[in-house]
């Protein structure tokens, strides 16, 4: 099966919903799937708390979720995402204790400064020096790397991964970087620095 070997989650979230909507709050990343599961569970998506999945004896779901902490690898039998974990009734092929994910929001307007939520007190979104991003859903071609106002690199999205190129130097330490979406209201763009150690970025669009 093919999984993200980075395990160490950011994950930035740009809210997209209409004004009054109440969005479903997502508690797990699928990180991937083989076999028959109902309902569908594709890699890079994510799964709301409640969300209940039933594998054929043979099947196999890895799940990281955001309140424990955890990536969990189940084969057969039903997966349930729950608040604080997930659990399942099959068998529990593995369980891996990962470095608790972040959540940036991207501010609505390209104009308005960026709204960082995190479950820490940071005020920036920790990425790696190579960093690695997760797009989940359409609508982003482009991931930038700005600096200082201007762009340090841009990443193309391809099947829904953007990676630092091999040929570019890595980013420094002790540096304000920024992320940014490219779009056609505007760039939307969060503060970013780097910290050894961090993983993959995720983007929800």
């Amino acid at each position: 099966m093919k999984r993200l070997t980075e395990l160490t989650l950011t994950l930035l979230v740009m809210f997209a919903a209409p004004a009054g909507a109440a969005a479903a709050e997502a508690t797990a990343l699928i990180v991937d799937s083989m076999g028959a599961i109902s309902p569908p569970a594709d890699p890079l998506t994510e799964a709301e708390t409640g969300a209940r999945f039933e594998l054929g004896p043979d099947a196999e779901l890895i799940v990281i979720h955001y309140a424990s902490c955890a990536e969990s690898h189940f084969r057969g039998g039903v997966v349930e995402i729950g608040a604080l974990a997930a659990s399942g009734d099959g068998v529990l092929v593995g369980e891996t204790e990962i470095e608790c994910p972040r959540k940036v929001a991207f501010a609505e307007s390209a104009d308005a400064s960026a709204s960082v939520v995190l479950r820490g007190d940071e005020t920036r979104t920790m990425i790696n020096a190579r960093p690695v991003f997760v797009v989940l859903g359409e609508g982003v071609a482009e991931v930038e790397i700005m600096r200082a106002g201007g762009i340090v690199a841009t990443l193309d999205v391809v099947a829904g991964m953007a990676r630092w190129p091999a040929n570019l130097d890595p980013l420094e330490s002790g540096v304000d970087y920024e992320i940014a979406i490219p779009g056609a209201g505007g760039d939307r763009t969060a503060p970013a620095a780097v910290a050894t150690g961090a993983g993959v970025t995720i983007i929800q669009p």
